[in-house]
């Protein structure tokens, strides 16, 4: 039933507003970039207009909605959320604020602190630092936690760390800095009800998401019906060596360099086995893991001790870098390599005493052999001190074995010395393994080729109203079978290797997101055979991306504050909608050049379907996003670019989903041209922010 005759007006009202809102956060985060957070929160995000534009937006559209008429359960829930989530966010704004104290280590301390906007603050109580402690990983200097013990007379106690919080009497604590061990950090918040509205609308968003796809009259289900109605890569693992002739470069024999290969080194704030600090060598100076038919092994051994031969030989590098910064790092790259001062080979048991003295160094310190050793007794010191001149002096005599044996014993040395803190067998293996394979140079080509190849076919079938033979379908699913298994090989070899899910770094997203689409290719090809040239083009051209970004992608430790369970939910949970997105765009293209308007109509049902599920996702991922920013940060919602970004996307992309409301959606053409321009913003999410805005997020 209609709650009054006409509701046009509010729909003009609802969507104008919400179209100034995108435009206005589309402006504040270069507003940002180039006049300063203060100025874009006091011009934009802060300012009495936008709020007012948000407030017309959730007022107007709920008026609009309602005079519709009965829209279904879950799609009405589904949007009285989003009011909620506004509602909390307008209540943390007005009543809720944050700030920082500082504690030192059983100093009594003042309850009165400096808030985020400039205000003084009094708690009613007064805090004290009873111990502040720093967790490393095991066997290196990388920070694994920070925890601080806080004590609030007469009887309060706090054991806080990252992303675990502090709470007491409506206020939360969060671990945000430390300066040295006496003195930490605290970020202090006090929203009681704000959050407590929001996190309420956060779970109304998550339930009405669910229901909506079980819901009878849903656009999502129409769309599936309708497609029901008219439907009537290759894995080539890159080669261990080199194909280009080698030339007279002097190196040490492939046994040599083998042997050279199983000494560890402490490299990245880890414990690795040699290769990798070689191959990564390798491709900063020539952009390859092998160079001219050698080993990464082979190069260093070639810079170690044929240094006057090698420092002939060019980098890879472009004309612009040339006597710049990045010309000079590969230079000092190979200076350091050829005097020893690169490898931290020589593992030394530290004292307690002078760990304690000491913060930068651990039980069990690496070091080179120029490094500044400590007190060590005359026969130690000359082994680190002479070991790499009298490896150098043999191999220019050529007296191999004595090499090799050289190598035997710092290898033995360093079993004895640092037993406790050593990779396994096992991790070493897999991770040599993983350096041979993570490079997916012949993969992607093939792959974007083979896409390429299919998406032509495709669209000429598909203007002929006929489908692709059922036999190529297979055959190109079995390819793609194959394509998967190498991805799941090189994802879960740097799981194994890294102790962590691989859902940071541009490196590792890229090829989940190749993972995702040759997946979701695998799962739908046979109702939707569409999906195989789009998933295989979405596959080729994210590990090309991989490729590109993450030339070195270097396995390392995860910093405190991504060490937590939300993150990965979170970054899979995102990629797996930019995944589903790619594949809308893709579609889109193809909706514009096969002919027909059947065949433009099924593709625009196609990409209905797969956006429907897009969209939720990235609704999901945002705001758990959110959820985990609060817990490690003390706010939800900090109005950093990317999170920015990644509501305008949400926003741009719904309102292809209001073809009831919005007409020009239901025209084929503007569908398939709108989704085109709309993956814009999935780049400018992922890539911009990181390239271009910065912010919070820009180490991703």
């Amino acid at each position: 039933m209609r709650l009054w005759n006409s509701s046009t007006p509010f729909k003009y009202l609802s969507f104008g507003s919400m179209a100034a809102v995108i435009l206005a956060m589309m402006a504040a985060t270069f507003v940002e970039k180039l006049q300063g957070s203060p100025v874009a929160f006091k011009a934009i995000y802060h300012s009495p207009w936008f709020i007012a534009l948000w407030a017309i937006a959730a007022i107007s559209g709920l008026a609009y909605f309602f005079g519709k008429g009965r829209m279904g359960f879950w799609t009405t829930l589904l949007h009285c959320s989003f009011v909620v989530i506004l509602a909390g966010a307008l209540i943390s704004h007005i009543w809720g604020w944050s700030g920082q104290i500082h504690l030192q280590k059983d100093v009594p301390n003042s309850s009165v602190l400096l808030d985020t906007e400039g205000n003084y603050r009094e708690l009613p109580f007064a805090p004290v630092l009873e111990n502040f402690e720093i967790e490393y990983y095991a066997g290196s200097s990388a920070p694994s936690d920070y925890r601080s013990l806080v004590r609030i007379p007469p009887d309060g106690k706090m054991d806080i760390s990252m992303n675990k919080i502090g709470k007491y009497k409506g206020y939360r604590f969060y671990q945000a800095n430390y300066d040295g061990r006496d003195m930490s950090v605290l970020a202090v918040s006090h929203d009681p009800i704000g959050v407590g509205v929001t996190y309420a609308g956060y779970l109304l968003l998550l339930a009405s998401m669910l229901g909506f796809f079980f819901q009878k009259n849903s656009g999502w289900r129409a769309a599936i019906k309708r497609l029901s109605a008219t439907a009537a890569m290759l894995l080539l693992v890159p080669s261990l060596a080199n194909a280009v002739p080698k030339e007279e470069l002097p190196v040490a024999p492939q046994d040599v360099a083998e042997a050279l290969g199983q000494l560890y080194v402490y490299y990245g704030d880890r414990v690795v086995p040699f290769q990798s600090q070689a191959r990564d060598y390798c491709l900063k100076a020539y952009g390859s893991a092998s160079y001219k038919g050698y080993s990464p092994e082979q190069v260093m051994t070639g810079w170690m001790f044929y240094y006057d031969w090698w420092q002939v030989e060019p980098f890879k590098l472009k004309k612009k870098d040339i006597g710049t910064a990045k010309d000079q790092e590969k230079y000092r790259l190979r200076m350091d390599v050829a005097t020893g001062r690169a490898f931290k080979v020589f593992p030394l048991q530290i004292s307690p005493d002078l760990v304690e003295a000491n913060p930068e160094l651990q039980p069990i310190t690496w070091f080179g052999c120029e490094d500044q050793l400590p007190e060590l007794d005359d026969a130690q010191w000359l082994f680190i001190r002479k070991t790499f001149k009298l490896l150098r002096d043999e191999a220019r005599q050529e007296n191999w074995d004595q090499v090799k044996y050289i190598l035997e014993k710092i290898r033995k040395y360093q079993e004895k010395t640092a037993t406790e803190v050593l990779p396994s067998d096992a991790k070493v293996k897999a991770e040599r393994a993983y350096n041979a394979i993570c490079l997916p140079k012949v993969p992607f080509m093939a792959t974007i080729t083979l896409g390429i190849v299919l998406f032509i076919l495709f669209g000429f079938w598909l203007s002929k109203g006929q489908s692709a033979p059922i036999e190529l379908q297979h055959g190109v699913a079995l390819l793609g079978c194959l394509l998967f298994i190498y991805l799941t090989v090189v994802l879960g070899l740097r799981w194994y290797v890294s102790g962590h899910a691989p859902f940071a770094g541009s490196y590792c997203v890229m090829m989940l997101m190749a993972w995702l689409a040759t997946l979701a290719m695998l799962l739908l090809y046979r109702r939707i055979p569409l999906i195989l040239p789009l998933g295989l083009l979405l596959a080729g051209f994210s590990m090309l991306m991989a490729t590109l970004n993450g030339s070195n992608p270097k396995i390392t430790h995860l910093m405190p504050v991504l060490n937590s369970p939300l993150l990965s939910i979170h970054v899979l949970s995102m990629m797996l909608s930019y995944t589903l997105l790619g594949l809308v765009m893709l579609n889109g293209i193809m909706g514009l050049v096969v002919k027909g308007d059947g065949a433009k109509d099924h593709l625009r049902d196609l990409s209905l379907v797969i956006l429907y599920p897009a969209v939720f996702l990235v609704a999901f991922g945002t705001f758990l996003g959110a959820v985990w920013a609060n817990i490690s940060w003390g706010s939800y919602w900090a109005w950093d670019p990317k999170e920015t970004w990644a509501l305008i996307t949400l926003l741009v992309y719904a309102a292809a989903l209001h073809s009831g409301s919005l007409k020009a959606f239901r025209k084929p053409k503007f569908f398939h041209i709108y989704c085109i321009a709309a993956f814009l913003t999935v780049l400018i999410t992922y890539f911009g922010v990181n390239l271009i805005l910065g912010g919070m997020h820009a180490y991703a």
